[in-house]
């Protein structure tokens, strides 16, 4: 039963049992009226009738501006302008409370999803930009290593290491990808963490690295916390990479109860780290290569935030030192 048919009714009835209440106490108030039954039956017909227009009528009045906001609602999922031209169309008339309170919700909601979708278009935009770089330049090594035959060994492992450098930054970045849709559709999965082992594996996984880039690799400090270990491990290789990409000596990972740090010897952060930790938007930045620190800070910032902690830049005389703690 639709909403205005349930309005009619009620209206209907009371308006019904008022009029018979009324008509009740004149008769009975007046010894002088016989009740004779036709003119009581013919009475209720009549009252009857009137009732159920009344109902009718009045439910159709209260309903018109939820009527108004349905078509509403049907003119935007069957037209056919741009994401920017959506929006709800001007009421004929004010509105109750209420519907006016729906309709904002409904324009907010709208607003919402625009925001998601302009913001999924910006994201593949800068994927493919971001992509792009490294490939075309793995593209490039790999023509050259075909078309030079008289490459010396040394020149040869030059070529092959920034082809894997190349490839490798592809990887990450579709990784980081990957890991951040996950954190926005699935609950991490926790568990007993050791800090300390966890920065250990990140030692082992980049010491020869920094030794070729000539940067002392130091770990310390111990700690557990309760989390997901792939999203953690995730956060702390794009901060490590970070670090490593810009420390000029020294680059040092520490652990806490609760807590994560990585502190390198750079020239500091380019901005503010709420600026960087958007989405792709260090391909804005000057003096940061695409692809290297938007997507990744950003990552770290949602695995801080989906364990109840955050991601913060503390002060140090030089370089720059970003805490993940985890709630």
């Amino acid at each position: 039963m639709s909403l205005r048919l349930q309005l009619a009714w009620v209206i209907g009835i009371m308006t019904f049992a008022s009029s018979g209440a009324a008509m009740a106490g004149v008769w009975l108030g007046n010894h002088d009226l016989s009740p004779s039954l036709l003119p009581m039956l013919v009475w209720g017909v009549a009252v009857a009738v009137l009732s159920a227009f009344t109902g009718f009528f009045l439910s159709r009045i209260l309903i018109n501006p939820v009527d108004e906001l349905t078509r509403g609602l049907v003119y935007l999922r069957g037209t056919d302008r741009s994401l920017a031209e959506l929006q709800l169309p001007k009421p004929q008339s004010r509105p109750p409370l209420e519907v006016s309170q729906l309709r904002e919700g409904f324009s907010d909601l709208l607003h919402h999803i625009k925001g998601l979708l302009e913001a999924r278009e910006a994201t593949y935009a800068a994927l493919t930009h971001d992509l792009k770089t490294p490939m075309l330049a793995s593209i490039r090594a790999l023509e050259y290593l075909e078309r030079t035959d008289d490459l010396g060994p040394e020149r040869r492992k030059e070529v092959l290491h920034e082809l894997r450098d190349e490839l490798g930054r592809s990887y990450q970045l579709v990784e980081n990808l990957l890991v951040a849709s996950r954190l926005e559709v699935q609950k991490p999965q926790l568990e007993v963490v050791n800090l300390r082992a966890l920065l250990d594996d990140m030692r082992l996984r980049y010491v020869r690295e920094a030794e070729r880039r000539g940067i002392r690799l130091q770990i310390e400090g111990s700690g557990q916390a309760r989390a997901d270990r792939n999203l953690l491990d995730r956060a702390i290789t794009n901060l490590s990479e970070n670090a490593l990409r810009h420390a000029k000596k020294t680059l040092t990972l520490r652990a806490g109860e609760g807590w994560l740090e990585v502190e390198d010897d750079g020239p500091g952060l380019p901005m503010n780290l709420a600026l960087l930790t958007q989405p792709f938007r260090s391909v804005q930045l000057r003096g940061v290569r695409a692809g290297t620190a938007g997507l990744g800070l950003y990552v770290a910032k949602r695995v801080a935030e989906v364990h109840g902690g955050k991601l913060e830049s503390l002060d140090v005389a030089v370089g720059t030192k970003l805490r993940l703690s985890l709630g």
